[in-house]
């Protein structure tokens, strides 16, 4: 029989690539393992920096909201192992990018970076993105546009959509 605490968070289990194992190691010990069976990579329910337990599904009252995925440690604020690859990953594809100049490629490399951390620069982010973005094309700036969706933070979500 499973038991809950009356509030607060289940730990998770996650590979490094992000993708969710259980968001609740201890009532479902039968989905864990030691690597992902999507990609084989090595699993974790820590936060490799400070050995946070990763965030789980949420239980308030009896009732239990299933878990979201988390790029940053609630705990120390470090990007998680997926968070770090998504944003080397979007910056690579920005460097690959031939509708835009080096200078263009960097600024949009920059704005990963803001897009990602969503703190004071996020609208100019979000504005030189969909700018260099709309200069790239559709056929450059489709693959990129859904990794940095995948990384940015709620607020920069709403800009670049919106």
């Amino acid at each position: 029989m499973p038991t809950y605490p009356t509030s607060g968070y289940m730990t998770a289990e996650l590979c490094l690539n992000g993708h969710v194992i259980t968001g609740d190691t201890e009532n479902e010990r039968e989905k864990t393992s030691k690597f992902c069976r999507e990609c084989g990579a090595e699993t974790i329910r820590r936060c490799p920096k400070c050995g946070a337990s990763l965030r789980g599904d949420h239980v308030y009252m009896g009732t239990i909201t299933w878990m979201t995925l988390s790029n940053y440690c609630y705990s120390c604020g470090t990007a998680f192992p997926w968070t770090i690859a998504k944003i080397a990953a979007a910056k690579e594809h920005a460097a690959e990018i031939e509708g835009l100049d080096e200078a263009e490629r960097e600024q949009l490399r920059e704005a990963i970076d803001d897009l990602a951390a969503g703190g004071a620069r996020t609208d100019l982010a979000a504005s030189r993105f969909k700018r260099l973005m709309k200069k790239a094309g559709v056929e450059f700036g489709s693959g990129l546009y859904k990794v940095v969706v995948d990384v940015a933070s709620d607020t920069a979500k709403k800009l670049m959509i919106g």
